[in-house]
């Protein structure tokens, strides 16, 4: 079934065209990628609309989250003071950091880790996206499951959307929420670089024969004083990782790949440490040549749920914290909602589905993609020296049931401050059936 295009994208004119008959190439470079999410109100990320009628994800209630078998309302009243209050006799000058540490710990017993263990404590619920508009693709061609398409089609899958769509961060216009604008001001300054190639045999407007490549490029962007990326400059790209080349079709003007292959290519990212390789799995990619030369569309399929938790939540080893401070969020409530959103690419063993549908936007601008006579190195060093290994413990703990318990943790790490300790060592049997042995029945 044919991509589900986006609302914005015009489509080339094809009388303004000249004819073409020979093989041809056509070079961008990415200025603006993001999560497709819809977006139904008029203006303002607080504002409720059709996507998310009861306005944005509101801000945590502390109280309630801290709220544990074995947490005492001293304990949740003391990391809560103010930072103008004093605590022992010092002002609460850290509390930030205490909350973000005491957020980590919400499981049935005082010291798991429930950023890496999240089954290990109850599901609190998140509100999702309840309106029926989304843009992406009919990944399992089933027009009765899904959204219904900006234009009106069924069946869209996107239930990356479905979950995320009615976060702070992420709601707004196509290219205006607060990640976006962020993410999109980082790649430019150079935190990492997206090219595409499209080439054919007969005319770009109209060829059945085409080629499109995506991935990493090292150059920096080029801007002018407005901080508009300027065309026609030279970009090399990356062919080993974060690089897809596929068959792809093109038909007045718009591109789309043929076959479902999967698709890797840079991720879309706002920080250092949460760079890297995305993979599309069953991908689809849909994107407009226009007739001002610029490309806009979007590319999507199924992603790794878990890989994006685990990027999410361990920028550093701590920086849930900020998820759950700043952007409203809570980590456990999204671990819990990509797992029961998870759509595609099932476990061959346990049945469970592996990836969830996904569907991201993005424009380019004409721009020179060349090879280079040596491999393009990627520089992507991740500064957190724990975030990878919490990623790690977190897929490792998901994938086995398993409780894993918290690495050493010293001065001078993402996090210094340890497991809150317990004298009597207590533990609780949860609603859910976690038992003692660090056993669970549901990852």
């Amino acid at each position: 079934m044919r991509a589900r295009a986006l609302a914005f994208v015009s489509v080339m004119a094809v009388a303004a065209t000249p004819a073409f008959a020979a093989p041809w190439v056509r070079g961008f470079v990415v200025d603006q990628y993001e999560p497709a999410f819809y977006y139904g109100a008029k203006a303002g990320t607080m504002e409720a609309g059709t996507d998310c009628p009861k306005g944005t994800t509101p801000d945590n209630d502390y109280n309630a989250l801290l709220k544990t078998a074995w947490r005492s309302n001293a304990e949740i009243a003391k990391v809560l003071k103010p930072a103008t209050l004093e605590i022992d006799g010092t002002f609460n000058s850290r509390r930030e950091f205490l909350l973000s540490s005491a957020l980590r710990y919400r499981g049935f017993r005082r010291d798991i880790d429930t950023w890496v263990n999240p089954f290990a404590a109850p599901d609190p619920g998140m509100q999702e996206v309840t309106g029926k508009i989304a843009e992406g693709f009919d990944l399992d061609n089933n027009p009765k499951t899904g959204f219904i398409s900006p234009t009106g089609e069924r069946g869209v899958d996107n239930n990356l959307y479905r979950v995320m769509g009615c976060g702070m961060a992420y709601r707004g216009k196509p290219f205006s929420s607060y990640l976006g604008t962020r993410a999109n001001d980082k790649m430019l300054e150079g935190l990492f670089g997206i090219v595409i190639r499209v080439s054919g045999t007969k005319d770009p407007v109209n060829d059945d024969n085409a080629v499109i490549e995506i991935g990493y490029t090292p150059e920096r962007i080029i801007k002018d004083a407005a901080g508009k990326v300027v065309p026609d400059y030279s970009y090399r790209i990356a062919k080993a990782a974060q690089y897809t080349k596929v068959n792809a079709r093109i038909k007045n003007g718009v591109i789309e790949t043929v076959g479902g292959p999967d698709i890797r290519m840079p991720v879309f990212s706002w920080f250092e440490n949460n760079r890297g390789e995305i993979t599309f799995y069953k991908a689809r990619l849909q994107l407009s040549m226009n007739p001002d030369t610029s490309l806009a569309g979007l590319v999507g399929g199924y992603i790794d749920w878990r890989q994006y938790y685990g990027r999410d939540t361990f920028d550093t080893s701590s920086s849930a914290g900020t998820r759950e401070t700043y952007y409203h969020e809570n980590q456990l409530a999204k671990y819990y909602a990509l797992k029961r959103n998870a759509d595609g690419l099932p476990d061959p063993k346990t049945g469970q589905n592996m990836g969830i549908s996904a569907a991201f936007r993005l424009t380019g601008v004409r721009a020179y993609v060349r090879d280079s006579s040596r491999p393009v190195a990627i520089n992507e060093p991740l500064s957190s020296k724990s975030a990878p290994i919490y990623r790690a413990l977190f897929r490792k703990a998901s994938l086995t049931a398993t409780i894993i318990p918290d690495p050493p943790r010293k001065q001078g790490d993402d996090d210094e401050i340890p497991a809150p300790k317990d004298k009597e060592q207590q533990t609780v049997r949860n609603e859910e059936g976690k038992s003692t042995d660090g056993r669970s029945s549901d990852p």
